[in-house]
């Protein structure tokens, strides 16, 4: 489901900034990361059923699989792995040093194999059961976009409070806000008044 943004809260809608979501099915990676709005104190997966529901209706999870307790703090740490993965895209550079072992931490726990998918290629493959190989399916999925491209178009909103997930369609790929009319000029405003009172 889409959401608009309205000055820093969230409506079912489309994207902020009139965006277009990222293409099928980096989108669910996008979606996913997007269930915490930092900024509005929002979190459409705080527990374990609210999780439940959310990939059940992604077709992710069976409809006679759980999501246990180990799936549901996995699930946690793996959107913040994500979203700081995408901040790395806005940034231009990739996490280093503490930033990078705590990623790993996050994926640790998640099992991904190797099949042939309908092409003949090889593909990763999400294994294990339940929430946890529904999680390791969007691990799956940013490796094959990492491997196409498209990863590097999904990026954090660069305002420290937002941080949502966009895509970034521009051809030369230097979006840095999810809104240049909320985020981009709320910024841009707050240094201008910074730079005024310290002159």
């Amino acid at each position: 489901m889409r959401r608009r943004r309205y000055g820093g809260c969230v409506d079912d809608g489309f994207q902020p900034g009139g965006r277009a979501p990222a293409p099928p099915p980096l989108d669910l990676v996008q979606d996913f990361v997007n269930t915490e709005i930092p900024e509005c104190a929002r979190d459409d997966i705080a527990t374990p059923d609210e999780l439940e529901r959310w990939l059940r209706g992604r077709a992710l999870l069976d409809d006679d699989e759980r999501v246990d307790a180990v799936a549901f703090v996995a699930a946690r740490e793996l959107r913040a792995a994500l979203r700081t993965l995408a901040l790395s895209n806005t940034l231009g550079a990739p996490p280093v040093g503490s930033v990078r072992r705590s990623l790993d931490a996050a994926l640790s726990g998640l099992s991904l194999g190797v099949a042939v998918d309908e092409a003949g290629r090889l593909a990763p493959a999400p294994a294990g059961v339940g929430g946890s190989r529904a999680l390791a399916s969007l691990v799956a999925i940013v490796l094959e976009a990492q491997a196409s491209g498209a990863w590097n178009r999904l990026k954090a909103c660069r305002k420290e409070s937002c941080r949502w997930l966009f895509y970034d369609g521009s051809r030369n790929r230097s979006s840095s806000w999810c809104s240049m009319s909320i985020c981009g000029n709320r910024v841009k405003t707050a240094a201008y008044r910074k730079r005024r009172a310290s002159s």
